[in-house]
């Protein structure tokens, strides 16, 4: 591809072998499907999603079976998310009673008032009666079958990210990190078009891709998207992917040993310069969208990545002169996307109180939760279910989600999901910082890692205030960049160009 040709050298020479590229491809593919088929929201959207998942975790764990890329801190975090989905998996396991209100006394209490069969048993048995049912044991969980699913879904993630580690350290992130790129592109031409063509009111007709008419009319679609915030957390974490990308083809131009500014800005009429305004314009196009979606977690996500990147990016730089160019570079590209999108941002933050309090009601309904079911949770995927009894805060809404990832976490799972979660998240990130050291040497894959890092950090804050991970086509797009972020880069004698 015309994006990828510049920074060949840093992962292997030559075009991939056939087998290499089908299962990049699917890759791909896998993210493209999960994006564009509404967020992979829908049963028939994200059932092959995510067998398909599994598949191409196991397929290309196989195919780079022969790479000596094992690193500890890795297989630590693979081990601690193996451990919560293990410890998710015996939330469904029927206990005796006397175990289960030992563990988590308050089940008894949701059950009596959501399960009559379950209410007519138990009477029946405290009043010595011997016609009723028996009591049969029930799990920790407060819905087996979400749990169950819920469990099936993670363990088809760690299959995608066992093997993506391992791949990316066989053929690298330039093509994927390109190609990923391009589908960028795609999605913001699509919910630029959209929003032009079609608006963003469901309650007013509009229908996605002018067909797709969403369930819930209160939501505002953008783009493939039913509700704009789940968008906006798909391009938060493409964006500086595509940032990491255009650094990486900077530092590469600055390093041709051209002397002057005057012979490096000649120089991007050359096919290398052509490229870096490409990417830089695909960066612009992509910032334009996510802010016409008005998304407030989503442009201050973005708008923090790329403060970050602006410092940390120029770091490398050997003069004053060439950080502060660096820097203004970057914040010029995010001004245009707003500049361009024409939104009033000040107006959107300044507004919207309705939307903050309605997420601090889902936030006091979630911490009723964490205090009653503190060990244990109520399950895996089973929040929307624990909110059945559980309108603290409103009686007159159904919060089927926490609105911040972590506090619904910490109400699904207790102590039992949190720390091996907490943990995993620890070794990620001292995992992260180690492969950052050894790729010091190696700038291409410095900086495509760095994008990738940065991608994680962006979703990671907008899941202070939204649940985008919880979507199965934006959970496949983080697994893909948590594998490209954890991987080891192979050996190379060449040096990066």
């Amino acid at each position: 591809m015309l994006l990828s040709e510049p920074l060949k050298s840093s992962t292997r020479a030559g075009p991939l072998p056939l087998v290499d590229g089908a299962l990049l491809a699917a890759v791909l593919l896998l993210v493209a499907w999960g994006a564009l088929a509404f967020g992979a929201v829908y049963p028939w959207a994200y059932t092959p999603l995510f067998w398909t998942a599994a598949l191409v975790g196991v397929a290309t764990y196989w195919r780079a079976r022969a790479i000596n890329s094992r690193s500890p801190s890795a297989l630590i975090v693979l081990a601690l998310l193996t451990l919560v989905a293990l410890a998710a998996l015996g939330q469904t396991v029927p206990l005796p009673d006397r175990v289960r209100l030992r563990l988590s006394p308050a089940t008894e209490s949701f059950l009596r008032q959501v399960d009559v069969g379950y209410a007519a048993a138990v009477t029946a048995r405290d009043q010595g009666l011997t016609t009723g049912a028996p009591v049969a044991p029930r799990p920790l969980s407060l819905n087996p079958a979400s749990t169950t699913r819920g469990v099936l879904m993670l363990g088809s993630l760690l299959l995608l990210l066992t093997g993506l580690i391992r791949f990316f350290g066989q053929v690298g992130l330039v093509r994927l990190t390109a190609w990923a790129i391009g589908l960028g592109v795609l999605l913001a031409v699509i919910g630029i078009v959209q929003k032009a063509l079609l608006g963003d009111h469901a309650f007013a007709g509009m229908k996605i891709y002018g067909f797709w008419e969403p369930r819930y009319k209160l939501t505002t679609p953008f783009g493939p998207y039913v509700n704009r915030n789940h968008y906006a957390g798909w391009m938060v974490m493409a964006l500086p992917l595509a940032i990491g990308y255009l650094l990486a083809l900077t530092d590469s131009w600055l390093r041709r040993g051209r002397r002057g500014w005057r012979d490096r800005l000649l120089a991007l009429s050359s096919p290398e310069g052509a490229r870096i305004q490409l990417v830089a314009f695909a960066i612009v196009l992509m910032g334009s969208a996510l802010a016409l979606t008005m998304s407030r977690s989503g442009i201050a996500c973005f708008v923090l990545a790329s403060l970050l990147a602006a410092v940390v990016g120029t770091r490398g730089a050997r003069s004053f002169l060439a950080r502060a160019g660096l820097s203004a570079a970057l914040l010029v590209l995010v001004a245009a996307a707003f500049a361009w999108a024409d939104v009033d941002v000040a107006k959107r933050f300044t507004s919207g109180g309705q939307s903050i309090e309605l997420r601090r009601q889902a936030w006091t309904d979630a911490a009723a939760i964490i205090r009653d079911f503190p060990l244990v949770g109520t399950g895996l995927n089973t929040y929307g279910t624990a909110t059945l009894t559980y309108k603290t805060a409103r009686t007159d809404l159904h919060f089927q989600e926490a609105h911040n990832d972590y506090l619904q976490l910490a109400a699904e799972g207790g102590l039992l999901l949190g720390i091996p979660a907490l943990l995993a998240v620890v070794f990620c990130v001292r995992a992260i910082r180690r492969r950052f050291v050894e790729d010091a040497q190696r700038p291409a894959s410095y900086w495509l890692r760095f994008g990738a890092s940065m991608g994680l950090l962006a979703i990671a804050l907008q899941s202070i205030v939204e649940f985008s991970l919880q979507l199965p086509g934006n959970a496949v797009f983080f697994v893909v960049l948590l594998a490209a972020a954890l991987h080891r880069t192979p050996p190379d004698p060449r040096s990066d160009r």
